[in-house]
């Protein structure tokens, strides 16, 4: 499966070559800045810019779009994030990586207002509250900050306000995962913070026994069923962006091994693939004396999907009936074709 991202007829050349100077421009103010980006990164994402033409007409006229505008202005490195190298997965291409990198944010611009775009670029918004057995806790939805190429979204497991683990995501095309699906959620990062165990540990046996990694999933499901997507992928051990032959057997635990545990199995790219939500194992197949428990989890777990795509589906009704900006009209081109 290929994919054509340096497409262009003659009279496409101008606005391509206008859309190259347009990316140089801003890769110039990063270098400016004294942004963290070593010579040899900056002389890669000039080098891919360069000979990405098509694609990067593709990024600017994205970047019309107010929202992604305002945020570049004081965020010019955003512009480059799909040239890191490993963005998302380790083995992507750098056409692969564009390509999800300007699925994700037409699909956003599609479906959420421009207030919820604008908080969700500058804060943290919470999805779910809760207390259990004295153990108050939260889920949260930002802009992924901190790892800038394992993920666009992130979900955040808090308990006592501290962050204790972490989901994050991208809104990526079907072909790129080798899933026939239209729009799939790569899942790339799932894991805990460091130095909070005890928390995590707390957490999971108030919570009917649901681990945070499972927890977060079920709010990664009440997020797609918001924006009607209806599968994800998740990145296997070796393909998560910071793996390494060191730790293998922590992310092989982090990634193959709960992934495994839910009857998932990886393709031949090296992603495991699920419909939303994903299939539970029959309960036939569990235990005598472990079913009740089973239905409690589950029962939990789909509570928690449902209060997140209500919140969600709130926050967008009420740009909807009160608008604080006006929306742009849909500037994006479509998607890249595999």
């Amino acid at each position: 499966m290929t994919v054509n991202v340096n497409y262009r007829t003659s009279t496409d050349d101008s606005r391509i070559k206008a859309a190259n100077g347009g990316l140089l421009r801003p890769l110039s103010v990063v270098v400016g800045r004294k942004e963290t980006w070593s010579p040899a990164r900056v002389t890669r994402a000039s080098w891919s810019v360069l000979t990405n033409m098509g694609a990067a007409f593709h990024i600017l006229q994205l970047f019309r779009v107010k929202v992604f505008k305002d945020f570049l202005h004081t965020n010019p490195r955003f512009l480059f994030k799909c040239l890191i190298r490993d963005y998302l997965a380790q083995g992507l291409t750098v056409a692969e990586s564009m390509a999800c990198f300007l699925h994700h944010y037409r699909s956003l611009h599609a479906h959420l207002p421009s207030r919820l775009l604008y908080r969700t670029f500058s804060s943290t918004i919470t999805l779910h509250e809760g207390k259990q057995n004295d153990t108050p806790y939260s889920i949260t939805f930002c802009f992924s900050r901190d790892f800038e190429k394992e993920g666009e979204l992130s979900l955040n497991l808090l308990v006592d306000r501290a962050p204790v683990f972490v989901l994050s995501f991208t809104i990526v095309p079907g072909w790129v995962v080798r899933s026939q699906a239209v729009d799939v959620l790569l899942i790339s990062r799932l894991q805990g913070v460091h130095g909070y165990f005890n928390q995590i540990r707390r957490v999971t046996r108030a919570l009917h026994d649901v681990g945070p990694a499972a927890l977060l999933l079920a709010a990664l499901h009440g997020f797609a069923a918001t924006l009607g997507i209806g599968e994800f992928a998740a990145v296997s051990a070796t393909r998560q962006s910071s793996y390494t032959e060191e730790l293998s057997g922590l992310y092989i635990g982090a990634y193959d091994d709960f992934f495994s545990g839910l009857g998932l199995v990886i393709n031949d790219a090296g992603f495991f693939l699920s419909p939303i939500p994903h299939q539970d194992k029959p309960l036939s197949s569990i235990k005598q004396g472990h079913k009740l428990r089973t239905r409690e989890k589950r029962a939990f777990k789909r509570q928690i999907a449902q209060a997140v795509c209500h919140v969600l589906q709130q926050e967008i009704a009420a740009d909807a009936a009160e608008p604080l900006l006006k929306r742009l009209p849909n500037q994006i081109p479509p998607a890249f074709e595999s």
